[in-house]
């Protein structure tokens, strides 16, 4: 990724431009601000030693993506804990995810592998092969972590949109 003589690293410049959109992911992935931040340095500070060897330009966000959701599982391997909140914090990263409360609130209720999936389909607009590899397991794995996760966001969702129906 780094072209021969030049004098700027590529590398930099792709953290520079998507830093936001990666810290949002991050967010929703772990839901609290301070943990996604962590994740996401975490992440660039594991990928940043192997930037010459990504090839192609746009792949880097792909390798950071995945470091992500490693280390996070990985973390929550180590911890199995979880602290959870209805309160989002204020700050330009997650100031999409705040217009919609109950969404990041229904996603911070899912498992961890489960909330993973979904933000990296449904958010991320990854296709279920390349989300099952960014978890590390099989393509019906992946499936099925989307399919609980989305019937978790279902149910949780769906008395708030009737609520909304029948007051309108």
């Amino acid at each position: 990724m780094r072209p021969g003589g030049s004098g700027s690293d590529p590398f930099d410049e792709f953290v520079a431009a998507r830093y936001q959109a990666l810290l949002r992911g991050a967010y929703l992935i772990t839901g609290d601000v301070h943990d996604a931040r962590d994740l996401l340095h975490d992440a660039l500070a594991r990928v940043y030693p192997k930037r010459s060897a990504i090839r192609e330009p746009g792949a880097a966000e792909g390798y950071v993506r995945r470091t992500m959701v490693r280390t996070h599982v990985s973390r929550w391997r180590r911890t199995r804990r979880e602290v959870l909140t209805s309160v989002l914090p204020d700050g330009p990263a997650v100031q999409e995810a705040e217009r919609d409360g109950q969404l990041a609130a229904a996603l911070a209720g899912l498992p961890r592998r489960q909330r993973a999936a979904v933000v990296l389909r449904y958010y991320l607009d990854l296709p279920v092969a390349q989300v099952a590899v960014e978890l590390g397991c099989s393509v019906t794995t992946a499936k099925t972590h989307l399919a609980r996760g989305l019937k978790a966001l279902r149910q949780e969702l769906e008395p708030a949109r009737e609520l909304v129906g029948r007051e309108g």
